[in-house]
């Protein structure tokens, strides 16, 4: 079975900012390191993470790279 090109699309534009939050900011990025990716607050981020599964280190929330990805992705499909 092939996926639709609107699938296709949606996964190569998924890649794309994956690779750039890994190439900017790392696999595991921190609220901070999102927020200074997407010039957006903190608090922007919060809510854009929330309920998101993430790592601590000490005090700081690490999220999966793909994670924040899908996150930008259902965002931006929203509005």
């Amino acid at each position: 079975m092939q996926a639709s090109k609107e699938e296709k699309d949606k996964d190569m534009d998924k890649q794309t900012i994956v690779r750039d939050i890994k190439r900017e900011v790392g696999n595991w990025p921190c609220q901070s390191d999102i927020a200074r990716y997407l010039g957006k607050s903190r608090d922007y981020v919060i809510n854009l993470m929330a309920g998101c599964e993430y790592i601590t280190d000490g005090k700081k929330k690490q999220y999966f790279a793909s994670d924040v990805a899908d996150r930008l992705m259902n965002t931006r499909r929203c509005n």
